[in-house]
């Protein structure tokens, strides 16, 4: 199993698999020291594949006509992940009787 190919789901699923399997009572020391073992190793495939995947990926989105894009930052306040989200002019009363006139 040492050479077998894991994408980050397959090896997730399996580190899934690992944690039900040692939750279980009646699984032995010797079989839990494995499962560790696995699990470690499929936690570093999963850091790995992590560390490799770019993740500047670029989105667009699109803002209508006569709106302006707001910037809605994390948490963390990391402009960096900010989303994009298109906030639409509020119309007031006054602006109404603008336009009726």
């Amino acid at each position: 199993m040492a050479d077998e190919k894991y994408t980050f789901e397959q090896a997730k699923i399996r580190l899934e698999e690992i944690a039900t399997l040692a939750r279980k009572k009646d699984t032995s020391l010797e079989k839990s020291l494995d499962l560790l073992e696995e699990g470690v190793r499929l936690a570093n495939i999963c850091t790995e594949l992590v560390d490799h995947t770019d993740l500047s990926a670029t989105a667009t989105v699109e803002v209508p006509e006569g709106t302006e894009p707001t910037v809605i930052s994390d948490v963390e306040g990391d402009s960096e992940d900010a989303e994009v989200e298109a906030e639409p002019e509020a119309e007031t009363p006054q602006d109404a009787e603008e336009e009726a006139e």
